[in-house]
């Protein structure tokens, strides 16, 4: 190849991979199978937020406006690094203006917001939430009722900082029909008590931003390894990697909607950003043959 070949194609990447691919957001339908999960609770729908890092209302964050207004749950979570500077506060407050849900919306913090130099004032981002609706759990729980059925809903502060205290959050026995938790990141399961829960949300990671076809992610940003990039991380995959006995939760991660990086290069590949709308199927519902499945995504 000549070099004139050469560079127009290194052009052409760098061109799909930052300024294209970072802005192709869509809305993924993932259907997931929880053996646990009783028959009420089965079509339990999570609309799945993460790593939004808003610094001001742009195109990405326009075009999630636009969808979020064309998309309902029964609940809706995000999981931290909401924004990447004070300014970010009141467009995040314009965007999860736009969630609809039957049963609320929660929030945790990320690592970005233990930041001083991107958010000066934590507390003013949680009373924004707050008027938005949107209850931020700081190693918290909380009890949700879906009809007959309860979920346990557990939010941990940001454990790839170091600021998890899941012991205070645990159940300590089983006592509701699903034990959700939601911590930004999945180095949360480094602790063995993650085991006492059916399904943790995470983001961080952005699962790689470059993924390559039958390898994965490059990286994952983690302390767990390159395996922790992947969107969904099953009971059999932790407990091996992690040299454990079943059972282990269900662990599914976002992909992020906001690209990060240095400035010239913030790239995605075969990592569109997402918001993930998660469908809980209980075992007598979904075939058993695929625990695990996805529809296709919805581009905007």
């Amino acid at each position: 190849m000549s070099s004139e070949w050469a560079l127009i194609a290194a052009a052409t990447a760098w061109t799909w991979t930052n300024l294209i691919e970072p802005f192709h957001l869509r809305l993924r339908q993932r259907s997931l199978l929880l053996p646990c999960l009783p028959a009420q609770l089965d079509g339990l729908t999570i609309l799945h937020l993460s790593d939004l890092h808003i610094r001001k209302m742009g195109l990405l964050e326009r075009k999630l406006i636009g969808l979020l207004s064309r998309t309902s749950a029964d609940i809706a979570v995000l999981t931290g690094d909401l924004v990447d500077s004070d300014s970010g506060v009141q467009p995040l407050r314009e965007v999860v203006s736009h969630l609809r849900t039957t049963a609320g919306s929660y929030a945790v913090w990320g690592n970005a917001e233990h930041k001083p130099e991107k958010l000066s004032h934590r507390d003013v981002l949680e009373r924004v939430l707050a008027g938005a609706g949107v209850h931020v759990l700081t190693n918290e729980t909380t009890t949700l009722r879906v009809g007959d059925a309860t979920i346990w809903l557990a939010g941990v502060d940001d454990p790839y900082s170091g600021h998890e205290h899941l012991v205070q959050i645990a159940p300590a026995s089983r006592c509701a029909d699903l034990h959700l938790l939601l911590a930004h990141s999945p180095d949360i399961l480094r602790h063995s008590l993650t085991a006492r829960f059916d399904l943790i949300l995470c983001g961080h990671t952005h699962c790689g931003q470059i993924r390559i076809p039958g390898w994965g992610a490059l990286w994952s940003h983690t302390r767990l390894g390159r395996w922790a990039g992947d969107c969904v991380l099953t009971p059999d995959r932790i407990a091996r990697r992690l040299n454990r006995s079943l059972p282990q939760p269900y662990v599914v991660v976002s992909p992020g909607v906001a690209t990060v990086g240095t400035p010239l290069f913030k790239a995605r590949l075969f990592c569109p950003p997402e918001v993930t709308l998660l469908d809980l199927r209980a075992s007598a519902s979904a075939p058993a043959h695929t625990p695990t499945t996805a529809s296709p995504a919805q581009d905007i």
